[in-house]
């Protein structure tokens, strides 16, 4: 499946996976990331000012044994990074299929959690979200066209969160207007 739009002229094509860019996280690779936040060197995907800014807000809602979840994530930088504040328990939600290999990260897709209304249920401490919740709706990642979906899907975060949980959001911004890159993001 793809969908093409236009932005300043130029024909943007965007497939929706099936699988996430990185289908198959090992323990190794994972552990490899977390050392390096530990370093100070977290291996962000948006250079490494941009991941220490994630650290920062991770000191700031306390993860030690948290069981949290991440919503969106291709590449297992945000698991790391918690994993390396304590948590003990990373749960990712993603559109595309990934299977983790590492014992306290777990993977799902929206139509396997519907499917699974046990795990739907679970409460998490913590929910991280970087660079993710602004593509919700707009059917770049073979979603359902939603207005809504950016704020549905923080909706739907915060009803899978303990009272008193916590949340590190990060979204793109522009100093001049809210908008639509469609169908790549909002800003």
């Amino acid at each position: 499946m793809f969908c093409c739009s236009t932005q300043g002229g130029q024909l943007l094509i965007f497939f929706a996976p099936k699988q996430a860019m990185e289908s198959k996280w090992t323990k190794e690779s994972i552990d490899k990331m977390v050392e390096l936040c530990g370093k100070g060197e977290p291996p962000g995907t948006y250079g490494l000012k941009e991941t220490r800014n994630l650290m920062l807000a991770l000191e700031n809602i306390y993860l030690k044994d948290a069981s949290v979840l991440v919503i969106g994530s291709e590449r297992p930088w945000v698991e790391a990074c918690a994993l390396s504040q304590g948590a003990r328990k990373v749960t990712t939600l993603e559109y595309g299929k990934i299977t983790s290999l590492h014992p306290q990260v777990h993977t799902l897709t929206p139509t396997q959690m519907r499917a699974d209304p046990e795990r739907s249920q679970e409460a998490f401490d913590a929910v991280i979200t970087y660079s993710s919740v602004e593509h919700s709706g707009l059917g770049r990642y073979g979603d359902a066209m939603n207005p809504w979906g950016d704020r549905q899907a923080v909706a739907r975060a915060w009803c899978m969160t303990k009272n008193q949980g916590r949340l590190a959001l990060a979204v793109p911004w522009c100093d001049n207007d809210d908008g639509i890159a469609y169908n790549a993001h909002r800003m």
